[in-house]
C-alpha cells in the first residue's frame, strides 16, 4: 500500500476532503471538535514529504489492520511542536514530544491521537519496494540502503523514538522552514535535506537507545485521559492529586507519573496553562468582569489570578483585554 492509496482512502473518512495543487497534495481535516491538515510533497518516487497542522485531539485514518507490516511505507516522524501518540506492541504506548523523531514501519492504528490538541510536525513515507522499482539511482548514486535503515533502526518491525541529536535536530529544522517557501522554488532543497538526514542516519557510529522503553499500558493511558477529563471540565473546582488517585485505586506518585508521561506536563502546570488559555479566551471575547473571570477558572483570589495570568502572558488581564480590543478595531478598520 503506497502513499497515494493511503491518501485516496483517507479521502473516504467523513470529514477529510482532498486539495490538489501543483506541487503539492493537501489532506484537509475538520469535524466538530477540531481541524488540521497534512500537506504532502512527492519528492522521488516511492518517497514523499508531509508538513502537519494539527488542532485536534486526532486524526481518523483508514483502518490498516489486515494489512501487513511490509506492505506499508516506512515513515520517520519529527515533532516541531506538541505531542503525538504511538501505539506499540502488547497494547502500549509512547508519547513523540518536541525534538524527538521516530521511525516506523508497521500498520497505523484507528487514529492518530494528539494529548495537547496543538501538534505541528513533519512525517517521511518511505515505499522501499517503489524506489527499487522506479528509482534504483537513489542507492546507486547516493549510496543509501533502506533495508540497511529498517535493520539498525527496527529490527523485527519494532518502533524507534529518540530526541534528535544536534546534526538531526539541523536538518529537520531546515526541512521544517522549507514549509513557506515557494514550493517550485522549495521542492528540490526538500530533496537534498531528505537525502543529507537519511545519510546522517544510515552512517551514525552511534545510535542512541529508542525511548520505547519509557512506556505506558493502555489502562494508563486511559486513567491520565480520564483525570484530564475530570480537571478541565469544571475549572472552578480544585481536585486534589491525592484524591483523583484515590478514585483509581493507585498511588498519588503513579498518577502522576501517568499524567506525566501522556501530557508531558505535571498535572498542576498543565491546569494552570488550561486555566489561564481559558481565561485570555473570555477576555477577548466577553464583557464579563475580570473578577468574574477569575472564579470562572477557579481562583477566589483575583490578585492571584492577575499574577499567575501575567507570568503566562506576560501583561495582566486588562492589559490583555485593552490588547484584544485594539486589534479587533483594527481588523475591522480594513474593511
Amino acid at each position: 500500500m503506497n502513499i497515494n492509496e493511503i491518501i485516496k482512502q483517507s479521502t473516504e473518512i467523513d470529514g477529510i476532503s482532498l486539495k490538489k495543487n501543483s506541487n503539492s497534495i493537501e489532506l484537509h481535516f475538520e469535524q466538530e471538535n477540531g481541524k488540521g491538515s497534512m500537506t504532502f510533497f512527492n519528492l522521488f518516487p516511492g518517497i514523499s514529504l508531509a508538513y502537519i497542522f494539527i488542532n485536534s485531539p486526532t486524526w481518523p485514518i483508514p483502518n490498516f489492520s489486515q494489512e501487513s507490516s511490509s506492505s506499508i511505507p516506512l515513515s520517520i516522524n519529527y515533532c516541531i511542536s506538541g505531542r503525538c501518540e504511538l501505539f506499540l506492541d502488547n497494547d502500549t504506548f509512547v508519547y513523540l514530544a518536541n525534538g524527538d523523531f521516530s521511525i516506523i514501519k508497521r500498520p497505523a492504528q484507528k487514529q492518530y491521537t494528539y494529548p495537547l490538541r496543538i501538534y505541528e510536525g513533519i512525517e517521511l513515507f518511505i515505499d522501499i519496494d517503489i524506489i527499487s522499482k522506479e528509482a534504483p539511482f537513489i542507492n546507486e548514486t547516493f549510496h543509501l540502503d533502506f533495508h540497511k535503515l529498517l535493520d539498525l533502526y527496527c529490527p523485527a518491525n519494532k518502533t524507534y523514538i529518540s530526541h534528535c541529536t544536534e546534526n538531526t535536530k539541523q536538518i529537520f529544522s531546515k526541512i521544517w522552514a522549507l514549509y513557506d517557501e515557494e514550493p517550485s522554488k522549495s521542492i528540490f532543497s526538500m530533496q537534498l535535506y531528505v537525502l543529507k538526514l537519511l545519510d546522517i542516519l544510515l552512517n551514525k557510529k552511534h545510535i542512541p537507545t529508542t525511548k520505547s522503553s519509557t512506556f505506558f499500558t493502555s489502562t494508563q493511558v486511559e486513567i491520565a485521559q480520564k483525570t484530564e477529563h475530570i480537571i478541565t471540565s469544571d475549572l472552578k473546582h480544585h481536585y486534589p492529586a491525592w484524591k483523583l488517585a484515590k478514585l483509581f485505586s493507585i498511588s498519588e506518585t503513579s498518577l502522576k507519573n501517568y499524567f506525566r508521561g501522556v501530557y508531558g506536563q505535571n498535572i498542576s502546570v498543565y491546569l494552570r496553562e488550561i486555566r489561564m488559555n481559558a481565561a485570555a479566551n473570555m477576555l477577548a471575547n466577553t464583557k464579563m468582569p475580570i473578577s468574574k473571570i477569575s472564579e470562572q477558572v477557579g481562583y477566589s483570589n483575583q490578585s492571584k489570578f492577575a499574577s499567575v495570568f501575567k507570568l503566562q502572558y506576560k501583561m495582566s488581564p486588562l492589559e490583555y483585554r485593552r490588547k484584544k480590543v485594539l486589534e479587533q478595531i483594527q481588523g475591522n478598520n480594513h474593511y
